[in-house]
């Protein structure tokens, strides 16, 4: 055998094993390779993490950012989806929905970016999964973002979006988002409850940013093994959006408000995400309250990992879709819920009853 040979023999006996050893590493991890491919060299490759590891590195990302963003609905999805933009007070709102008609459920998605960050590709993957398993259509806006504006801005515009929306549409409407935008979801649906107006058919939230101190003991316990996100520099980006606002203030942190009296919520969180705790707080906190909450956990898994072309996110999409369309489906269902003579009556009297 000669030089070559040898050095192209050993070099695929390399390659096996490494192979061999990255799925026995998935195995005993209980994740799939890609996930592993992903979370351990993709990410850490990207430099992501690093970049944004604290202030100084989150604003230089933020200008990098200003001049790349956003990302758009690919050719694909413009061929397959029909793709409308409108303005509403100077900012996008992207509708995607199926050609030839949609379901009649309309999901409002929030994109994630750690309130500075406009859409990023894997945003419209995830759109794009939630149109194919619901038919629904879905409004994406491009929401006022930090450092240009606060918190304030933010929900004054996506109060004004649902306005347009209408209250009597919210029966088969889907608030779902991931990250910051999970944040703003549970924090919108505080607002709408706490007026005493029309809820949504239920919540979705993908890894949400709940507790905006990051200051559970598990968040640091995770930090050294999440891929993607660094304390330091989340917690900057939340101080940008809020503004000057106490982080513990509810408005800023929705962990901190009311869970009382919420839609019907499913959170889908991973293991190796410095959010993850939080979600778990959140869950245990509507289940004490009362509410519906359905948690779905993926060990293993990093921040927003349902925007990965991974088999974790495809099982964990997969619930999301049953679950939009459960909740409508119950909501469909009280509203065709027949009145009897003797409640018709009933509320007859009340309703005309001298105070």
């Amino acid at each position: 055998m000669d030089g070559s040979s040898r050095v192209a023999a050993l070099t695929a006996g390399a390659v096996t094993l490494a192979a061999v050893g990255l799925v026995a590493w998935a195995r005993r991890s209980r994740v799939s390779v890609r996930a592993k491919l992903v979370n351990d060299v993709a990410l850490p490759l990207s430099g992501m993490k690093r970049r944004a590891r604290d202030a100084q590195g989150l604003r230089r990302e933020i200008a990098r950012h200003r001049r790349i963003e956003p990302a758009r609905p690919t050719l694909w999805q413009r061929r397959e989806r029909s793709v409308r933009t409108d303005l509403l007070d100077g900012a996008e709102v992207i509708t995607v929905s199926p050609r030839g008609g949609s379901s009649d459920i309309t999901i409002l998605y929030l994109h994630g970016g750690a309130w500075v960050f406009d859409v990023l590709g894997p945003h419209w993957r995830i759109v794009d999964a939630l149109i194919a398993r619901t038919g629904a259509r879905v409004i994406l806006p491009r929401y006022p973002l930090a450092p240009e504006s606060t918190w304030r801005q933010t929900y004054a515009f996506l109060e004004e979006l649902l306005g347009s929306i209408g209250a009597e549409a919210r029966d088969r409407l889907i608030v779902a988002g991931d990250s910051a935008g999970g944040c703003l979801s549970l924090g919108i649906a505080q607002r709408l409850r706490a007026r005493g107006e029309p809820l949504p058919a239920g919540l979705l939230l993908f890894s949400p940013a709940l507790d905006l101190t990051f200051s559970d003991p598990g968040v640091a316990a995770i930090a050294p093994r999440d891929p993607m996100l660094a304390v330091p520099g989340c917690r900057e980006a939340a101080r940008l959006w809020a503004g000057g606002t106490p982080l513990t203030d509810p408005r800023i942190s929705p962990l901190f408000g009311s869970l009382e009296g919420l839609p019907p919520t499913a959170i889908v969180t991973g293991t190796r995400d410095i959010l993850h705790p939080d979600a778990l707080r959140l869950s245990d906190g509507l289940a004490r309250a009362g509410r519906e909450v359905a948690l779905y956990r993926y060990p293993g898994q990093c921040h927003v990992f349902v925007g990965a072309p991974i088999p974790e996110a495809t099982r964990a999409l997969d619930e999301a879709g049953a679950f939009i369309r459960r909740q409508v489906s119950a909501s469909d269902a009280r509203r065709q819920r027949p009145v009897y003579p003797e409640a018709a009556a009933a509320s007859f009297r009340r309703s005309n009853a001298v105070a």
